[in-house]
């Protein structure tokens, strides 16, 4: 089989503009999907009658309705900012409110609501590669600077689907991209974690409170349900969420903390008896939130069927929630001097 890269139209929005699809394609056959809109990962199988292992939807009208972050592109700052205000050069920043009393994922307007440009091409002949780009001007959902931000995807003959994600501006903001992908190793339409076991290589976490926002404490995970350090199936924690840390958060929705070393390593990976299939995701970012899709319940995927309460699983690598509040948080401000970049991967075996 040979590697590819194919794009076809979705749909088209009220105002004229057109959604795509993107399909890459390696040699061996697996096949990872994308679109414009929200630069989102809405697909990946092995061949073309395996299930999906990345949850998307069918139809365009289920796609522009969920609120889900179905594999969308985070930005401008992925995860949580308290009260939508941080200071920043001698000054107060207010963000746009879109979780009352707080900001996430960039606001009402953040990147996953926007229609990407793209690019495609065949790099040395084997690799697909889809390049997203898109300007976010000065002002957008109160964040300064105008900011160029580049997300250049490649599926590679291994299996590893990579991101890596540029950025330049011209004046002192902050940045933090990450992608929203859910997986079900056992297809997107399985309804629960059941068969799926986590390691996630971090030996701390940040604590948060009753608003999932970080309290400022770095915990040990040692002798909690947050120890992941060694392969451990998680069904059991949600259904009944015993656990106070869990039941606030509805379920794992939680950051571990990694080295701030620009490093790319592996931060965590899930397995399937089931299927026997691996997912391990790396980064050179310093934050992993993992989350059990505790309000995925109820997202449509077309006309008339919804994906499960903790049906799926996101691997989020970023800087830290509320990072700007906290100064002893891994820095996650750039200016006009530094170009904003940073790598994930996920590794499909």
């Amino acid at each position: 089989m040979t590697a590819g890269i194919s794009e076809v139209v979705f749909g088209t929005l009220a105002d004229g503009r057109v959604i795509k699809q993107y399909r890459l394609r390696n040699k061996a056959g697996a096949e990872a999907t994308f679109t414009n809109l929200g630069a989102a990962w809405i697909g990946f199988t092995w061949a073309d009658d395996e299930p999906s292992l990345v949850l998307g939807c069918d139809t365009l009208a289920a796609l522009i309705a969920q609120r889900a972050y179905l594999g969308c592109t985070l930005g401008r700052f992925a995860n949580r900012i308290g009260q939508g205000r941080f200071a920043l050069s001698g000054g107060t920043v207010q963000l746009d409110i879109n979780l009352p009393p707080h900001h996430i994922h960039g606001g009402e307007q953040g990147f996953s609501e926007q229609l990407w440009d793209s690019q495609i091409s065949l790099t040395d002949a084997t690799l697909p590669t889809l390049t997203f780009s898109h300007h976010s001007a000065h002002g957008s959902a109160g964040y300064p600077g105008n900011v160029d931000v580049q997300v250049r995807i490649t599926l590679t003959e291994d299996n590893r689907v990579c991101f890596q994600y540029s950025a330049q501006t011209d004046r002192p903001t902050i940045l933090n991209l990450s992608n929203h992908a859910y997986f079900n190793l056992n297809g997107r339409l399985a309804g629960s974690l059941a068969a799926h076991e986590f390691q996630i290589h971090a030996p701390q976490f940040l604590e948060s409170d009753a608003q999932a926002l970080p309290t400022g404490e770095i915990v040990d995970v040692a002798d909690t349900v947050l120890d992941l350090q060694q392969w451990r199936a998680i069904q059991a924690d949600l259904t009944p969420l015993l656990d106070a840390r869990l039941r606030r958060a509805g379920g794992y929705d939680h950051c571990f903390c990694f080295a701030d070393d620009q490093q790319l390593k592996p931060l965590a990976a899930a397995r399937s008896s089931q299927t026997g299939r691996t997912l391990t995701c790396s980064s050179t970012l310093p934050g992993l939130q993992f989350y059990s899709g505790n309000f995925l319940g109820g997202t449509a995927f077309d006309q008339d069927r919804h994906y499960q309460p903790h049906g799926a699983f996101c691997f989020e690598p970023g800087y830290w929630p509320d990072a700007p509040n906290h100064a002893h948080f891994p820095d996650c401000s750039f200016d006009q001097h530094q170009d904003y970049y940073a790598i994930i991967e996920y590794a499909f075996t």
